[in-house]
């Protein structure tokens, strides 16, 4: 029996270990266990997700929306406030048969950790000579240095996080642009996650903090800036595969981060059954993470309903990529409700990154 080892409990860490167990269910030949150190906390905020991980998690555990251990709220889409120069507001929506969630990290962890769907071990590692497995997925947190990483094109930085005790009965994530950035709203089950995400070489600190409390009414919280960047070698000696913060890192617009996750384990699931090369991995996963960057990028170049030096910075961004214009080509071309059947008609029905053609025409409608 192979064994592979994840290591980290963040979010990263969980959905690469839920997904290497459901994707040797009904396998004898690999043990799945998940190695963690319990006095590294999980994040602060609540986190969002799309229709895709929260399958996941419902056919793996006996979970709903009525037993509902991990504390999530339905997400049905984001609504984007300010964003373009057409409308004060809009809604990105997932299809009416499809939800997401917002989730409590933290109880997340502990009822994946506590499921006995495989082995936890708590360690800290600091060398993956520790780790006795055949693979290891390494979702241990964001790098110490940033040299064997390539920088990814993102105009913010920095982020103040808040939170309002007084529930909210929204069931979407609220994306606010502000004068200098854009905020974050995630409704929790008894609370409101905020995160005021702005350029710390554009906006000082104690402005952002100025302007949060004065546009949102919310106590500024902590403050911590952040890199956006992808590794260049995410696959060493052929046994250790990165993931979460260690492969790669965009701020959160569009809720990108866990559908990268569970893209990247995938992808290094089907190395280790020989169904891909190592080239096609770095191919694939380099891809998509670039494509998540630029459809990023777009958004910005929208605009907003400001016209400050962070927008005009936001705006000057920009970026290149044939199977985007492809995309925006064909969206462009037929009405809304023609595009899903144009998609089932393919033979490859492949997204640009996380996202099918229907994303692009819902904000080319409401934003140009």
């Amino acid at each position: 029996m192979k064994k592979i080892s994840i290591i980290g409990a963040g979010s990263a860490g969980l959905l690469s270990a839920v997904q290497s167990y459901y994707t040797f269910a009904n396998s004898n030949e690999y043990e799945i266990e998940l190695i963690h150190d319990p006095n590294i906390p999980p994040e602060k905020v609540g986190q969002g997700t799309v229709p895709g991980i929260m399958d996941l998690l419902s056919r793996v555990f006996d979970i709903d929306w009525y037993s509902n251990p991990i504390k999530a709220t339905q997400k049905t889409g984001i609504m984007y406030r300010n964003w373009g120069k057409k409308k004060d507001h809009f809604f990105h929506p997932f299809p009416m048969g499809f939800v997401a969630s917002h989730y409590d990290v933290k109880e997340l962890r502990e009822y994946i950790l506590s499921s006995k769907k495989f082995k936890v071990l708590e360690k800290n590692i600091k060398n993956y000579d520790e780790v006795d497995s055949d693979y290891i997925i390494d979702c241990s947190g964001k790098p110490n240095k940033l040299e064997e990483y390539t920088t990814l094109i993102n105009p913010v930085n920095s982020v103040i996080l808040g939170r309002s005790e007084t529930k909210e009965d929204i069931i979407w994530t609220d994306c606010v642009a502000t004068p200098d950035g854009w905020c974050f709203r995630i409704p929790n089950v008894d609370s409101v996650s905020y995160g005021y995400i702005f350029n710390k070489d554009i906006t000082s600190l104690e402005e952002a903090r100025l302007n949060f409390k004065t546009l949102f009414n919310i106590e500024p919280g902590e403050n911590f800036s952040f890199s956006n960047y992808i590794s260049n070698n995410f696959i060493i000696e052929d046994r250790v595969f990165l993931n979460g913060n260690k492969l790669m890192f965009l701020e959160p617009l569009e809720a990108n981060s866990n559908p990268t996750y569970v893209h990247a384990t995938n992808m290094y699931l089907n190395y280790i059954l020989g169904n891909l090369t190592k080239k096609q991995i770095y191919k694939e996963i380099t891809s998509y993470i670039f494509e998540v960057q630029n459809y990023l990028l777009w958004h910005y170049q929208s605009g907003s309903a400001y016209e400050t030096p962070f927008w005009k910075y936001a705006k000057s961004l920009n970026f290149y990529d044939l199977r985007f214009e492809e995309c925006l080509k064909t969206s462009k071309s037929m009405p809304s409700q023609n595009l899903w059947r144009y998609l089932e008609d393919q033979k490859e029905n492949i997204p640009y990154g996380q996202w099918y053609l229907p994303s692009f025409k819902n904000w080319i409608d409401n934003t140009v």
